[in-house]
């Protein structure tokens, strides 16, 4: 073999080596140096979900019902008028009391209903509220008068608050048990409870808002 043929063989061989070490290098930063990286991204990926998880997440704000917003829009923009008929419907287990013109409630009251609860009334001093359809009668200025809930307490004045307004309630009774009306109260706490002897009881303020669409002969329909 002569001599340039002896260096073009060195030649191709040295080639060669530096291609396999190029390989091998690639190779090794391949098999080592990646994985680390992906590991440390991970461990800092998990670190970071930790610390999220760590710090106080904030509460969802409470959504409004949209039968609530439709009530407060009704508050405001539908006014009352005298001259109109009006009906109330009585939800003893809501609590609530609403003032309707034809199908559409322009009112709606939290209230408080007998200490029996749900059910219907079966007598004198049971503390509930009758469940029926029935007429007003009667509208007094109760501003003046006391009541004693039999609690020690004695008389209470402004039991009532400033109205009284009584219901028919002879046709269900037979008689038998008589007094039952809408009115306002001395204890704007008890609002939303059952708390009553077996009226419905409003906070003062919305008693002298429907006191003046409330005539003799409005129909109020009470359930449970």
């Amino acid at each position: 073999m002569n001599k340039q043929n002896r260096f073009f063989r060195h030649k191709g061989l040295a080639g060669a080596l530096a291609m396999v070490a190029v390989i091998l290098a690639v190779a090794f930063a391949a098999g080592y140096h990646l994985p680390d990286a992906a590991a440390k991204k991970g461990k800092e990926t998990a670190a970071l979900t930790e610390t999220q998880k760590q710090m106080p997440q904030k509460a969802p704000e409470p959504a409004i019902s949209p039968e609530k917003a439709k009530e407060a829009d009704r508050k405001e923009s539908i006014s009352l008028d005298a001259s109109k008929s009006y009906h109330i419907i009585v939800e003893k287990k809501a609590h609530r009391l609403s003032l309707l013109l034809g199908d559409t409630v322009v009112r709606s009251y939290g209230c408080a209903i007998g200490k029996g609860g749900l059910g219907q009334k079966q007598r004198r001093g049971d503390n509930m509220t009758p469940v029926g359809t029935f007429t007003v009668d009667e509208i007094d200025d109760a501003s003046s008068w006391p009541h004693d809930f039999g609690d020690g307490r004695g008389e209470i004045a402004g039991a009532y608050g400033p109205w009284f307004i009584s219901l028919d309630t002879e046709a269900l009774s037979g008689g038998a048990w008589d007094g039952i009306g809408i009115h306002g109260t001395h204890d704007p706490q008890s609002i939303g409870t059952d708390a009553s002897e077996g009226c419905i009881r409003l906070h003062n303020e919305d008693l002298q808002e429907l006191r003046s669409v409330v005539k003799v002969g409005t129909v109020v329909e009470i359930k449970d």
